[in-house]
């Protein structure tokens, strides 16, 4: 806006000055036309006009003669010349201060983003800027906030790990008296006994094996939690996996008369720890046949696609209540249909090694009736 009403200026201005020496030779030449002349300024005549310029063309002037003074054109090119410069110089200053001012800003996030990466991995020494600027009050605050959450977690993780090995040492201090315990009862069943004491002794045998599941358990859920549990990432074949996981249960299945299948495909692998995986499996497998009734029958299948590996196991028992699936993996829980000898850990073991191997776990009713868990193991 600025330089167009600059030109606007100079070309009413050199209107002007035109108009004025025009009239100045005119009156010179014959004074009685002055006022001839100032009342054409006044007028728009096209017939006038048209004659005035066929007149100007004989000389050889044509629509852009009031710029054809070469001092006019060059004051005014060499001031355009100069605006135009003015112009792209602010521009060009302005945009390398842009372009400046962004390049410091991204370094200092830059540097700021390393500065958390080091504290995460241990290394709390921070290199201050010897400016201050906009970012130092948040690398200062971020520094604090980023070093207590590390001194926090470190510190539960200490104290988890303190807890698990008091587990520990208790389940070894428990482990010996249940040893002794059962060999005593053992012992007892060899013997002629009758009648109720041979009732007894049964019931206190399936209490002792209760009892070291418990124990034992308890144990490995305290060191998934603490984080001490390690666990040896293999290739896994999946039908080899289930098959083993189950042999312990095949006793309790045929004793029910139960039909278990399980879906034959060797090339199904994925990455994770054969033994862990062996007992989450086992814990849903049991779970499924306590809860189907003689006769029953229980599925196992597998699939993996490029997100992950599922395994689903299903049966055609009673299923879930309603109320109890958002519980159904909270530890000592017991839902209505549980169990008289459950102490509702076996599924909350299972998802804690599903979980600890970047996996998830879901248990839902079939719409035909019965129970459906669906474990999958994401690949990483």
């Amino acid at each position: 806006m600025i330089f167009g009403n600059f030109i606007f200026k100079q070309t009413e201005k050199i209107f002007y000055e035109k108009a004025a020496q025009i009239i100045a030779f005119g009156v010179k030449a014959d004074p009685n036309i002055e006022q001839v002349l100032i009342s054409s300024l006044k007028t728009n005549n096209i017939a006038e006009i048209n004659k005035g310029k066929k007149i100007l063309e004989q000389y050889g002037y044509s629509e852009g003669f009031l710029n054809s003074s070469y001092n006019n054109r060059k004051s005014f090119n060499i001031v355009t010349v100069g605006i135009l410069f003015l112009i792209a110089s602010l521009l060009f200053c302005f945009g390398g201060f842009l372009v400046g001012l962004n390049h410091i800003k991204r370094k200092r996030i830059d540097n700021l983003a390393e500065s958390l990466y080091a504290i995460n991995e241990g290394n709390y020494k921070i290199n201050p800027q010897k400016k201050e600027d906009e970012f130092s009050i948040l690398e200062d605050e971020l520094y604090k906030t980023v070093v207590l959450l590390r001194e926090n977690r470190e510190k539960e993780r200490k104290e988890k790990e303190k807890l698990t090995n008091n587990l520990a040492d208790i389940s070894h201090q428990m482990k010996t008296p249940l040893t002794s315990m059962s060999l005593m009862i053992e012992l007892l069943e060899g013997s002629p006994i009758n009648g109720d004491d041979a009732l007894y002794i049964e019931r206190i045998s399936a209490q002792i094996y209760r009892l070291n599941h418990l124990v034992s358990s308890l144990l490995t859920l305290s060191k998934l939690d603490a984080g001490t549990l390690s666990l040896e990432y293999k290739s896994i074949n999946v039908y080899e996996m289930v098959c083993t996981a189950v042999e312990p249960l095949i006793l309790m299945i045929e004793k029910k008369e139960q039909q278990l299948s399980i879906q034959e495909n060797s090339d199904v692998v994925f990455m994770g720890d054969f033994y862990w995986n062996n007992e989450a499996i086992l814990n849903i497998v049991k779970n499924c046949v306590e809860h189907t009734p003689r006769g029953g029958k229980i599925s196992i299948v597998y699939e993996q696609n490029p997100i992950c590996t599922q395994i689903i196991i299903e049966d055609n028992g009673e299923g879930f209540q309603k109320k109890d699936i958002p519980h159904l993996f909270t530890r000592f829980y017991k839902g209505e249909n549980s169990a008289k000898d459950s102490v509702g850990i076996g599924l909350a073991l299972a998802q804690s090694i599903v979980k600890k191997q970047n996996g998830e776990i879901r248990a839902e009713n079939k719409k035909t009736g019965g129970a459906s868990f669906t474990i999958k193991f994401y690949i990483n």
